[in-house]
């Protein structure tokens, strides 16, 4: 039986004690960002949103092994006939507190991210003189500038546009899960299997919590852990610093909404959490043929956990849903062009607990 000694770390910072900062934000401005969010009108083809790659019926995250872009039709699994991108789509949730953006952290901050695939030709393909020549010719955008930013918004630009996204972005906060009602004192909220995968969870065997700490479920920073990629070699963080050490690198996911954002990890190679799990357990990317050039983070090893064990850490990883503060999503647009969400299916999945 293993002996659950707690992470001391974890103890001494509180938890769900720590204060995050509270950035400050327009509701109109946001508004506005929700609305372009869900708009193919920025895409250079006119096919493509933010939303089809960080979809409300998946978490803000596609549900695809590799995300899909350019001349792509659908969304979700079920998307075809477009670029097959290298990775797999990030959900969007806690973004506002995240130091580095995509896996391999190539952006600071959410502008930057922002525009990485605005205009990627891969992606959607567009530029700045195609985002303001059009988004000037529709009334109703230019009326919502105005209402958003007042005289800065007369003449609609791509900076502005950016800014709305991003404040949109930032608004996307997850941190009414049933775990956190644990925290705060109703300690009803989880079962004895969850606190049991909760205590498996912070051990000094699975040392999950030293990467995943709370409130956030992320450390922030990035690690090799030896997943295999999907097709061709992905060097990761190696690509953005140059360091060798970083090979195969990439930035630690927070664990909110885990549950809902499969499949998992960058390639999107594991389909399940219970895939996950007994990833780690066989000792990550060293009990799994990952490549011998990879400097694999001395936590990654067999743990040793017995099925009870990881069941239960299933279990609590599924505490972390919470999308209560999902956006409404707009029936139409102002640009005309068909939203991409299935109305139905999407309601009929945001009611699984």
């Amino acid at each position: 039986m293993i002996d659950y000694r707690y992470v001391n770390s974890l103890e001494k910072n509180g938890g769900l004690g720590q204060t995050l900062p509270q950035p400050k934000l327009n509701p109109q401005v946001i508004d506005l960002g929700r609305y372009l969010f869900f708009d193919p009108i920025l895409s250079g083809d006119k096919q493509l949103s933010c939303a089809h790659c960080h979809h409300p019926a998946y978490s803000l995250s596609d549900g695809r092994n590799q995300s899909m872009g350019k001349n792509g039709i659908g969304y979700g699994p079920t998307r075809k006939g477009g670029v097959l991108l290298k990775r797999s789509a990030p959900s969007l949730w806690n973004v506002v507190y995240m130091k580095n953006l995509f896996w391999e952290g190539r952006a600071s901050n959410l502008e930057d991210q922002a525009e990485g695939p605005l205009y990627s030709p891969e992606e959607m393909g567009s530029s700045k003189e195609i985002v303001e020549s059009r988004l000037n010719e529709i009334h109703f955008y230019q009326k919502m500038f105005r209402q958003a930013y007042g005289a800065k918004g007369n003449r609609i630009t791509a900076f502005l546009v950016i800014d709305a996204i991003s404040s949109f972005e930032r608004s996307l906060v997850s941190f009414s899960s049933r775990f956190d009602q644990w925290s705060t004192g109703k300690k009803e909220a989880l079962s004895s299997e969850e606190l049991l995968g909760y205590n498996v969870f912070r051990s000094f065997v699975a040392r999950c919590a030293e990467c995943h700490p709370p409130p956030m479920f992320t450390n922030n920073v990035f690690a090799t852990i030896g997943v295999l990629d999907r097709t061709e070699r992905d060097y990761g963080r190696e690509i953005i610093t140059g360091q060798e050490i970083l090979r195969g690198s990439f930035r630690v996911p927070t664990l909110r909404n885990i549950a809902k954002t499969a499949p998992y990890m960058h390639s999107g190679n594991l389909e399940t959490l219970e895939e996950v799990v007994n990833f780690y357990n066989e000792g990550g990317g060293r009990g799994n043929g990952a490549p011998s050039d990879l400097r694999i983070h001395w936590h990654v090893r067999k743990m040793g956990l017995n099925k009870n064990e990881i069941s239960s850490l299933v279990s609590f990883l599924k505490t972390l849903n919470d999308e209560t503060n999902m956006p409404k999503f707009p029936k139409s647009v102002p640009s005309g062009l068909p939203v991409a969400l299935e109305f139905e299916s999407y309601h009929h999945r945001s009611s699984i607990k």
